[in-house]
Parts: structure tokens; sequence; C-alpha cells
């Protein structure tokens, strides 16, 4: 008899929800965190369904309440229920894929996601990222999110929202921030925040992988002398644009950010720094290295003294700042 009421229950609601007639295909926005009804309504709306109290009664009836997911989707005519219900838990809708790539600024990045998102706003992506309020909600201790909008290939919904978006990214810097770091206080006598603002500088400055510990080490040896970090990346932060060589008039740019006048860390990264960069801080090499100067093609001479720096200044053909 059971049997018989469950089976006659499971055939109401497949007739209550039959798919209404339609021609073409629909599409259905299912947002981040949307419960059984809320999507059952949404889909009611789009005529996607008929009746969205007997959609919710299939999903439960299934044991499929926590499996239906949020994105983009687009349900051809005639699908039944029990295709669609499949269709969100598989969550087989569009995405697009976004690769942000390490060392962008917070503007750069909300350039590119503009570009590449309809659905997002240059402007409403930086109101965003600066409100402190919105970081503290993400579980960071900071003001802003740049230096945490975190370098990596994303495959999203086209209509996501600014504030999936930059959770996303955020919540992807935790994650590898975790691994990095091993859960565990940093050993290089920084907090947390500092190493990322040295690894955002880092970042910068590198362009071998396998130098990044070693140009980490110099600033860190900098650091624990009291010495200014003199980083050309901060100087080209403060002019906010490329230049092949800096000039000395450009370090006398007043700003915080301007390690040749301004001795520690800057108050805030410089960009947003990948993986490599963040463990590069947290474990650099081991070396008594003070200077450094870059060869041209993507390598340095490092030196322990301004004597052995400014011969390999000469011995390059640089004329310029370190």
């Amino acid at each position: 008899a059971a049997f018989l009421a469950v089976d006659s229950i499971l055939l109401l609601a497949f007739y209550l929800t039959l798919a209404p007639s339609r021609d073409k295909a629909v599409r259905v926005n299912v947002p981040s965190g949307a419960g059984v009804r809320q999507i059952g309504r949404i889909l009611q709306e789009q005529r996607v369904i008929n009746d969205r109290f007997s959609f919710s009664l299939l999903v439960r009836l299934r044991g499929m309440g926590s499996s239906l997911r949020s994105g983009d989707y687009e349900i051809p005519p005639g699908v039944k229920p029990w295709g669609v219900i499949d269709i969100l838990a598989a969550g087989r809708g569009e995405l697009v894929r976004i690769t942000l790539p390490e060392g962008l600024t917070d503007e750069q990045v909300f350039g590119r996601l503009a570009a590449e998102l309809k659905s997002l706003d240059s402007l409403e992506l930086r109101k965003l990222a600066r409100d402190p309020e919105f970081a503290a909600e993400l579980g960071l201790e900071t003001d802003a999110l740049i230096g945490y909008l975190f370098p990596d290939t994303y495959f999203v919904p086209p209509s996501i929202s600014a504030r999936e978006m930059l959770g996303l990214m955020a919540e992807r810097f935790q994650e590898v921030w975790g691994q990095a770091s091993g859960g565990q206080t940093p050993s290089n006598g920084l907090s947390a925040r500092e190493c990322v603002i040295l690894a955002s500088i880092v970042e910068n400055e590198a362009v071998r992988d396998s130098e990044r510990p070693v140009i980490a080490s110099v600033f860190l040896n900098r650091l624990k002398l009291g010495r200014p970090l003199e980083s050309c990346a901060t100087v080209l932060y403060v002019l906010g644009k490329h230049k092949s060589r800096l000039l000395y008039s450009d370090l006398s740019v007043e700003s915080p950010y301007n390690t040749y006048l301004h001795g520690g860390l800057p108050p805030g990264p410089i960009c947003n720094p990948g993986r490599k960069s963040l463990e590069a801080v947290l474990n650099p090499s081991r070396t008594d290295y003070l200077y450094f100067v870059a060869r041209g093609d993507g390598s340095h001479v490092f030196s322990r003294s301004l004597d052995d720096h400014n011969n390999a200044k000469h011995r390059i053909g640089r004329a310029g700042p370190g």
C-alpha cells in the first residue's frame, strides 16, 4: 500500500509538471545559493515547467534537494521535468572561460572581467573590491581585495554577479594560501598580510620562477637590516605605466608605495601575486644578497655589496637604478 501511495504521488507530480508547449529553447539563470523552491519559481516563470510545487516535490522524492547547481542553462523545448532536474544536477550550464595571469593590478583585473562578461561592470567591481565590509565577509584581513584576486583560469556562468566573481577569486586565494603555508604562521618574520604585499613585489620583479625565492631573500634581508627595499616595481606601480628603464628622476615620485623614498613594506600589494611568488616569500632562499640587476634575458645578477652591484650594472651596460 505504501508503495502504491508513493507511486501515485510520483505519477501525479509527473503529470502536473509536464513541460509547457514551447518551440524555442529557454535560457535560465539559477543564481548561486538558490534553493529548490526558488529554482522552481524561476523555472515556472520562464515556462520550463507548469507547477513549481510539484517540481519541488519531484526533486525531494528523488533525494536531489542539494544537488541542483547554479549556472546559466539553455533548456531545449520538450524537456520533461525529470530531464530538467538531471540537467541542473549535472551542472551542464553555459560557462565562460576566463584566464587572469599573475601580476595584474586590481584595475587590470576589473577591465578584463568586464570585457569578458556582460554581467559585470568595472565600476561596480572596483567599489566592491575596495569595500572593507565585503573583505571582512570573505574572511580576509584587509581593507581592499588587491593581492587577493587570485590569478587563475575560471569557468563561470555568463550572468555571474560581481560579489560571486570576486568571492570566487578570494576563495581561490585562501585555498592556495592554505596549501602554500600549510596552515602555519609564516616563519619569515612577516604577518600573512605582509607576506602578500611582499609576494606582489616579487611577482613583478621576477621573470623566472627559479629566481623568485632568491629575490624574496634579497628583500627579506634588506627588511631585517632596516634598509629600503628599493624596488623598481613599486615605482612603476606609482607611475601607473610600464617603462623598460627607470630614470633617477622617477625615483623621486612621492608616494607611500615608493620604496626608494620610504622604508619597510608599502601599505598594500601592488598586484595580485600567483602561487610561485607566495611560495617564494614563505620559503625564501637562504642568501646574504642585498642587490640584484636584470641581465635582460629574464635572469638577474645578485650581489652582496654595493660595489659588486655597481660592477654588475656596468658589465650589463645599465646606468639606471638597480
